[in-house]
């Protein structure tokens, strides 16, 4: 199972967007385990939350591809979590 969320680590620091692959039994903890991006100052596109926006495909049981908002300043994009596949495309919303 793939989760999306957004982490706020205070005042001085912008809003994230993460993304997390767990089992279905699991909730995610700490910081994401698979994608981690902010807006880059207000560059990219940004979601409701106030991080980049973020959108997830499976394309199989162990392939997700990830779209994320072009000119996002990504911190974090594991190329396997957990025996899944992930793919990247940077797009514009």
């Amino acid at each position: 199972m793939a989760v999306m969320f957004e982490r706020d680590c205070g005042a001085t620091t912008a809003f994230t967007t993460q993304v997390s692959i767990v089992r279905s039994d699991e909730q995610p903890t700490g910081t994401a385990n698979t994608f981690i991006a902010d807006d880059g100052h207000g560059a990219a596109a940004a979601g409701a939350w106030g991080g980049p926006r973020v959108a997830m495909t499976w394309l199989g049981p162990d392939h997700l591809v990830i779209r994320y908002a072009a000119r996002s300043r990504v911190y974090k994009k594991a190329a396997d979590t957990s025996g899944v596949k992930v793919s990247y495309e940077e797009t514009t919303f």
